[in-house]
């Protein structure tokens, strides 16, 4: 691995730390590598560690009675997770499983509750982090209590494209393989309704899909349809 202290320096929550604080923290973080479909931890396994994404993708997702997957969050490059449980032992609240072959780094639990107490500035950025994501969630279920499949897809698709998209030129890609049943699993609906979706989206030629990634060809009309 590159220099550990630039590598830290790039994980936002780390960003602003001094170097003697990062030369402390590269001490107790740990890197670990994960092929596509790999699975990080299980829903309800013993809490271990927190995890900070250096490359690649991971999905957060909680399975229901009924045996059905419930996609919680896609997370990449600089993201943490889990954001919840932190100062108890309460077991992971998701399964966490690799879209994209990953690099993460890692940090012991006691290890991470004792820097936030040591670092103040860094629970603060911790906080900020859960903040964001309970707001994330909020909408969402917003979306979902009020809007029908293609508006809660436009809105999902919003969401990828302000988080994970990279523009070139007029277009956003999100280059990372999202399958029609994770879209599903997300807003809460049937593979087969959300296949009718994209293929509007596609006639229209607002979006393209392939095994690769999504590409959002015009992020205005997309908006303008939410």
């Amino acid at each position: 691995m590159p220099d550990k202290i630039e590598v830290l320096k790039n994980i936002p929550i780390f960003s602003t730390l001094t170097e003697d604080v990062l030369t402390h923290l590269t001490a107790i973080t740990h890197s670990r590598c994960y092929k596509k479909r790999m699975f990080v931890f299980m829903e309800g396994e013993e809490r271990e560690a927190v995890y900070f994404i250096r490359k690649g993708v991971v999905k957060a997702y909680h399975v229901d009675e009924d045996g059905n997957e419930q996609v919680i969050s896609i997370l990449h490059e600089g993201d943490m997770f889990p954001h919840v449980g932190f100062f108890d032992p309460s077991p992971y609240p998701a399964t966490v499983e690799v879209i994209q072959e990953a690099e993460l780094l890692f940090i012991r639990i006691d290890d991470f509750d004792q820097l936030m107490i040591q670092q103040p500035q860094i629970a603060i950025s911790v906080m900020k982090v859960m903040g964001k994501k309970i707001l994330q969630m909020q909408e969402r279920v917003q979306s979902l209590i009020s809007k029908d499949v293609q508006h809660r897809l436009i809105h999902s698709l919003l969401e990828l494209a302000a988080e994970h998209g990279i523009s070139r030129g007029n277009r956003i890609h999100i280059d990372f393989p999202i399958t029609n049943q994770d879209f599903a699993n997300i807003i809460g609906t049937s593979r087969e309704s959300i296949n009718r979706s994209l293929n509007q989206l596609k006639k229209r030629k607002i979006l393209s899909a392939d095994r690769s990634g999504i590409v959002i060809n015009d992020i205005g009309q997309l908006k303008q349809m939410k």
